[in-house]
């Protein structure tokens, strides 16, 4: 089998298939007319292969059209599967009535389309007699457009008018509009169009035979509240028909008021009489006449009517009368008028939108209305905002500052404000933008005066309720700002843009006063200088530009801090990313302004310090390198806290006051811990010296003697209270009574009392001591050593001047016992007693 039959083999049974699906949908159809009916099947696209063939027997002739005439009958199909995509349909009627009109033939004309086809039918009115054809249309009514314009349903009415000697089109509407009826006299043609794709069962009208009228043709407009209807003169955009007349019916609604706009009209050339508008308003017996220059009516409360007459045009140079124009309808309560000043203003631009749709909101700037409005600067503008909710409204304004060479450049401390004429509109600004550019060679400075800057970081709030952007001229963002913060100028390289953003509506006095003054100074090295002057207290945050995408490519940023006398900075790096760079480095240094070497300097592959401390002005640099294509960028956020320093003299008063604090909390410890040490000792034992002198164990100081002092000589006894609670000891059951007085009731002799001993020391049985009771000391008690008793006979003078202090009772005891070589039980006297009895033998001698 050869190549050929191989490839018939193959194709063959497709081909079958193929011409089987086309004799299919070429199905033929015998197509007939009614009386008065003329069907046409025309092609779009002549030199397509698609026709429409007429059979006649055996034979057929096929071409791109066929007509069919009324009562006709014809045998027909189409050359290709898909003829719908290739012809339309159209379908016409005509009938001429005498004094009635059966309304059942327009949908005996429907009934003829042709499914899937573009479809236009036809219904050809005239009147034998002066009669008037009423369209009644049904439902949501019609609205008008412009013959260039089209349907979004693809479903189009047009009507037509024969008064004239050539055919005048009415108008041209789609469905759902405020046109209810359309009055023509003498007949009209109707059509509508239909597309393929959208199925009709209701033609959308009626016909009905009416009155006759005077005049070309009426139409009666149903206006709704806060609506807006834009209509156009017969046989728009060319000339209405010469020496004719046409009226508007309006129905205003209840409570609200119209306005007539002239939108955009013509003027012919008369010959005779004069073009223009009469009005019959409500209320009124006269008309009132206007030409298309006058100002149009307004506030028209209640129904009138508008009537558009031409004059008759010049022959030879007639010219055309054309009109479009707009009826606003809005409750009075919700109209607002207000004039925007921009005469005095330069580059300025202010749009007007609405932030929710609002199909009833409109502006009108004069005779123009629309649902967004734009003014420039060197005019004085009344607004009228028409059933509008100003909170819903948005203001976004640009203006232009900027020049070309320094020799005409004024730009110096220039403030960047709001204009008044829009700060009183109550109309929310939603952002302010002052595009700054600067001439060659130049620097663009920003300095926000007292209330200085802070970055706007994300997360964080503006308490101000606005903040500020800065944008390249390539509308990449490098940085958001609020007021209160310690950067008090900003030097940028390129030119930029600033906006103001505001957040806060309900704030609206706040963003009035100027805020930034904007200068144009020289060139400077760096793409930003952030001038810093920070705060005691205040932590200020400084962050790359861009953040937190990261620096541009081969950018550079720097921070100039001011350190104030007697103060130092600390410098935080917090978060930092390093990108993997392709040309250069990154860098991050720090210098202070007077010295010669960086006091800090990293690069992309060096860690940062957690902290750096300068003590005088410094320059904090940062630039980036050209990073590879990785998803890393440079970013830094640094955090720059103001510190006061201490001086010399203050840190010595400083640490003298430490060490102070420190010895006294020594001595008190010491104190505590000797006191707790002298509770833990046994108690102390009071001693009767019967000598010349008394000895007090433990005071080895106490010199005087009784040729000294006269202590020694009793008259009576101050005190006899006994405190029971330092009594108490390891022999002792019962308590004494305490804070009780008992005067001395026992025998007074020579002798003073020996006092009973406090305490037993040896291991006696328990007894509790007798008080205020006198009794001689008999020796020794227990197993201690005993205590000799000196010069018995002196025992009055020896009671030592010694009292009670703060109710406590003195008591002591000696430490150790001293040895004498008479008598090793005997203690040593003291210095005093020793010079006596020294003087006593030699006296004896």
């Amino acid at each position: 089998m050869d190549f050929v039959t191989r490839i018939c083999t193959a194709v063959l049974p497709w081909i079958l298939l193929a011409q089987v699906i086309v004799i299919k949908e070429c199905q033929t159809d015998t197509l007939s007319t009614g009386e008065n009916t003329t069907i046409t099947i025309r092609s779009s696209f002549p030199k397509a292969n698609c026709s429409v063939c007429v059979l006649k027997g055996k034979q057929s002739s096929c071409s791109s059209e066929l007509h069919l005439q009324p009562r006709e009958n014809r045998t027909y199909n189409f050359s290709c599967p898909d003829p719908h995509k290739f012809f339309t349909i159209e379908i016409s009627k005509k009938t001429v009535c005498i004094s009635k009109f059966n309304s059942t033939e327009v949908k005996e004309l429907l009934s003829l389309a042709f499914p899937k086809f573009n479809n236009t039918l036809i219904w050809d009115i005239n009147f034998s007699e002066r009669k008037a054809l009423v369209l009644d249309f049904l439902g949501s009514g019609l609205r008008q457009i412009k013959p260039s314009e089209s349907c979004p349903d693809n479903l189009t009415y047009s009507v037509l008018t024969y008064l004239t000697a050539e055919i005048q089109s009415i108008g041209t509407f789609c469905r759902s509009g405020p046109v209810s009826k359309i009055q023509v006299d003498k007949g009209a043609r109707v059509s509508l169009q239909m597309s393929g794709k959208e199925e009709v069962d209701e033609p959308g009208f009626s016909m009905t035979v009416g009155p006759p009228i005077k005049e070309c043709c009426i139409i009666e407009v149903n206006l709704l509240p806060g609506s807006s209807v834009n209509l156009l003169s017969p046989n728009y955009p060319l000339s209405f028909s010469d020496d004719d007349i046409m009226s508007w019916m309006f129905t205003v609604p209840e409570n609200n008021k119209a306005d007539v706009l002239f939108l955009n009209y013509t003027q012919p050339n008369c010959d005779k009489k004069r073009e223009g508008v009469e009005y019959v308003l409500p209320g009124s017996p006269f008309t009132n006449g206007k030409s298309l220059t006058d100002r149009q009516p307004s506030s028209i409360r209640g129904n009138f009517k508008m009537q558009l007459e031409n004059c008759e045009m010049v022959k030879s140079n007639p010219g055309k009368l054309s009109l479009e124009f707009r009826v606003e309808v809005f409750n009075e309560s919700h109209q607002n008028h207000f004039w925007i000043d921009l005469q005095k203003e330069k580059g300025i631009n202010v749009t007007i939108k609405q932030k929710k749709v609002n199909p009833n909101c409109q502006f009108c700037d004069g005779a123009a209305c629309q649902p967004e409005i734009t003014l420039q600067s060197g005019k004085k503008t009344r607004i009228l905002f028409k059933d509008c909710n100003l909170e819903e409204l948005g203001m976004v304004v640009t203006k232009d500052i900027g020049c070309y060479n320094w020799e005409k450049c004024p730009v110096k401390e220039m403030p960047l404000k709001v204009p008044r004429s829009l700060a009183r509109l109550p109309v929310p600004l939603e952002s302010l933008t002052w595009q700054l550019r600067a001439p060659t060679e130049s620097t663009i400075v920003l300095s926000p005066g007292e209330a200085k800057l802070k970055h706007f970081l994300p997360g964080e709030n503006c308490r101000e309720g606005f903040y500020y952007r800065l944008v390249e001229e390539d509308e990449s963002e490098q940085g958001r700002f609020c007021p209160q913060g310690s950067i008090e100028k900003v030097q940028i390289h390129s030119n930029i843009s600033v906006a103001l953003m505001n957040i806060d509506r309900g704030n609206y006095s706040k963003i009035l006063e100027p805020f930034f003054k904007v200068s144009f100074e020289k060139e400077i090295t760096e793409s930003y200088i952030f001038s810093v002057s920070p705060e005691l207290g205040i932590m200020s945050y400084l962050v790359t530009p861009s953040w937190p995408k990261g620096m541009a490519p081969l950018s550079s940023v720097s921070w100039k801090v001011s350190v104030p006398p007697g103060h130092m900075v600390q410098v935080s790096f917090l978060n930092a990313t390093q990108p993997q760079c392709q040309q250069s480095h990154t860098s991050i240094s720090i210098k202070g302004q007077s010295s010669v070497e960086e006091e800090l300097s990293r690069r992309e592959d060096e860690l940062l310090p957690e902290h750096q401390t300068m003590t005088e002005d410094f320059w904090l640099n940062m630039s980036n390198c050209k990073p590879e294509a990785t998803k890393k960028t440079f970013r830094v956020m640094c955090r720059v806290t103001l510190i006061e320093k201490q001086d010399g003299l203050s840190m010595k008063i400083a640490i003298g006051t430490l060490s102070a604090l420190l010895i006294i909390v020594a001595f008190i410890v010491v104190i505590s811990c000797v006191m707790k040490k002298k509770k833990k000792k046994k108690p102390e034992t009071s001693i009767y010296n019967p000598n010349v002198n008394t000895f007090f164990p433990g005071h080895p100081l106490f010199t005087k003697g009784r040729r000294d002092n006269d202590s020694h000589i009793y008259t009576t006894i101050d005190e006899t209270m006994m405190y029971g609670h330092l009594l108490r000891g390891p022999g002792l059951t019962t308590l004494p009574e305490v804070d009780v007085y008992r005067p001395f009731e026992g025998p007074v002799g020579d002798r003073p009392p020996t006092p009973p001993p406090l305490f037993n020391r040896g291991k006696s049985k328990e007894v509790s001591p007798e008080v205020d009771v006198y009794r001689p000391f008999l020796g020794p008690v227990g197993d201690e050593p005993p205590i000799h008793i000196f010069n018995r006979e002196a025992s009055m003078e020896a009671v030592a001047d010694s009292r009670l202090v703060d109710n406590e009772l003195y008591s002591f005891q000696h430490e150790e016992e001293a040895e004498t070589p008479g008598n090793k039980d005997e203690l040593p006297l003291p210095p005093a007693d020793e010079e006596m009895e020294h003087n006593k033998e030699e006296s004896k001698l």
